[in-house]
């Protein structure tokens, strides 16, 4: 499992990582497919009072958004990703107003970072053009 940090310093707000990582969880898997997908990006960089933050899962011990659903539709597997069993999601947003990280994007379902579990390294940070997106081995 890796912990993606964030280097503010270094950060354009360009936003190419969003536009990564809905290309990489679109079903075509490509940025024209996400974009005809509608698909949504795990990540965001936010300005917040003139400075730039990324709102992220950042992998709770004991996540909020989990107690929160009142459909047990959310879960943690051992790596610490946040899973959503859709059949069983009401999209009632519970789990986004719990998460204090604004890390729960919800649309159809709720979508959070799963780093990219199945690629070397995840998308965003691949895609990162000054490198402001790093990975850490947790």
């Amino acid at each position: 499992m890796v912990k993606i940090l964030f280097e503010k310093d270094k950060c354009l707000g360009c936003k190419t990582c969003e536009l990564a990582c809905a290309a990489a969880h679109s079903k075509a898997g490509t940025l024209l497919g996400a974009i005809k997908e509608k698909a949504v990006s795990r990540i965001r960089i936010k300005v917040k009072n003139g400075k730039l933050r990324v709102e992220q899962c950042s992998l709770c011990s004991n996540p909020k958004c989990i107690s929160a659903c009142p459909a047990g539709a959310l879960s943690r597997s051992e790596a610490g990703i946040i899973k959503v069993d859709t059949p069983s999601c009401n999209k009632c947003g519970m789990c986004q107003d719990a998460c204090p990280f604004g890390a729960i994007a919800l649309t159809d379902y709720p979508t959070v970072c799963d780093r990219c579990v199945e690629l070397d390294e995840p998308s965003c940070v691949k895609a990162c053009p000054t490198r402001a997106l790093k990975i850490k081995a947790v």
